[in-house]
């Protein structure tokens, strides 16, 4: 059952990645937030940006420091993979998407799916191929998309 989910999972993810491919040079520097938005939504946002960032990348250093950048939205600055030096570009935006989804239940249908981006962004980075980062990039992009629209 488990990997029934996950295949199914894994094939939104990569239809959803070829639909929308998102490019470093798209400008999408700035993630506002409407007011009285989640701050689950906005970190999930600025995570799928970066990770974008990360997939559009030409050099595994590249990819890892803005899928680093997505992995410390993520899972905050208390979570267990966070680290200071990729940057956390979700400051001051909430404690971690998966802290506030676990906060807010509203958030709580999303679980599954952070997880599976947090999963997937920490594989990415432990890859040593250059083509996985950037799949792994593309997979965690869309994930934290999915979270963000609310689709």
């Amino acid at each position: 059952m488990r990997t029934a989910l996950w295949v199914t999972l894994g094939m939104v993810v990569l239809a959803l990645s070829a639909a929308s491919a998102q490019s470093y040079k798209s400008g999408e520097y700035q993630v506002g937030a409407p007011a009285g938005e989640p701050k689950w939504k906005v970190q999930a946002r600025t995570g799928a940006t970066h990770a974008g960032f990360a997939a559009a990348a030409y050099t595994a250093g590249s990819v890892e420091q803005h899928l680093g950048h997505a992995l410390n939205c993520i899972e905050g600055a208390k979570g267990r993979n966070f680290n200071a030096a990729w940057g956390h570009v979700c400051q001051g935006q909430g404690d971690g998407l998966l802290q506030d989804l676990r906060a807010d239940r509203a958030g709580a249908a999303w679980m599954l799916v952070a997880e599976a981006a947090d999963q997937l962004a920490v594989a990415g980075i432990k890859s040593r191929d250059l083509a996985q980062k950037k799949n792994a990039a593309r997979g965690v992009a869309e994930l934290l998309r999915l979270i963000a629209e609310g689709r």
